[in-house]
């Protein structure tokens, strides 16, 4: 109810401005304050600038003191792979080894193979060359030969 009603209006009387002159001094030493304030934000930006100038050349600097450890490290980790590799082939040769001197089924034909011994259940062929009367006897005579005789 009460916000309804109308305010009463009150003339407002024009207040003529007031122009404050100001001295001098009080101009001078406003732009004095102002130009000491950008001269520290001068002073302050210079000296971020030089001090991050400072850390990037000392960046660099480092950065090209760890070239010729990285080089090396890449030498060493080539001969490193190089060395894997290899091992890599022995290993696969000693599986395959491991397996045949450890069957169960070749046990005697490796124990032969490595002590040069022969197994005493086992006879020995020895082989000789035939004589000239057993070949003969041995091959029947050709077709060409019994025509002509």
């Amino acid at each position: 109810m009460y916000a309804l009603k109308p305010q009463p209006t009150r003339p407002q009387t024009a207040k003529p401005l007031r122009v404050v002159p100001k001295t001098k001094a009080k101009i001078r030493a406003k732009t004095r304050r102002k130009a000491n304030h950008h001269r520290a934000i001068a002073y302050e930006a210079a000296a971020k600038l030089t001090v991050n100038v400072v850390l990037s050349i000392a960046a660099i600097g480092a950065l090209f003191q760890l070239l010729p450890y990285r080089s090396s490290q890449e030498v060493k980790l080539q001969e490193l792979q190089a060395a894997v590799k290899s091992t890599g082939n022995r290993v696969q040769q000693v599986q395959s080894k491991f397996s045949y001197y450890f069957d169960p089924s070749q046990a005697r034909e490796s124990m032969q193979e490595l002590t040069g011994r022969i197994d005493p259940q086992r006879r020995q062929i020895v082989w000789k060359a035939p004589a000239a009367a057993a070949v003969k006897a041995l091959n029947p005579p050709d077709v060409a030969e019994q025509a002509g005789n």
